[in-house]
């Protein structure tokens, strides 16, 4: 009964999986002041997550829950700046 329990709960996390645990990676400021704590898929996701503190780095926590996004390979760091670019 607990072992049904068990493997009901872990299929349903990875067949639907909405949110994985990241770690922080980098932090940085853009050319206009804004501060970016960049975050990195754990787990063997690939990919990375962006959190934006309003006053000071202290803000970023060294966990944070990013939108699973699979992708098939890594991105290249100018894909990276790409992204960041389209976004201000």
């Amino acid at each position: 009964m607990i072992n049904a329990l068990i493997l009901s709960v872990t299929l349903a996390g990875v067949a639907n999986p909405t949110y994985v645990q990241c770690h922080l990676w980098k932090r940085f400021t853009d050319v206009n002041g804004q501060k970016i704590c960049v975050y990195r898929f754990t787990a063997g996701f690939g990919g990375l997550g962006y959190h934006y503190p309003t006053k000071s780095f202290s803000e970023c926590p060294k966990v944070f829950s990013c939108i699973y996004q699979k992708k098939d390979k890594r991105p290249s760091l100018s894909e990276i700046l790409d992204g960041l670019k389209g976004g201000f």
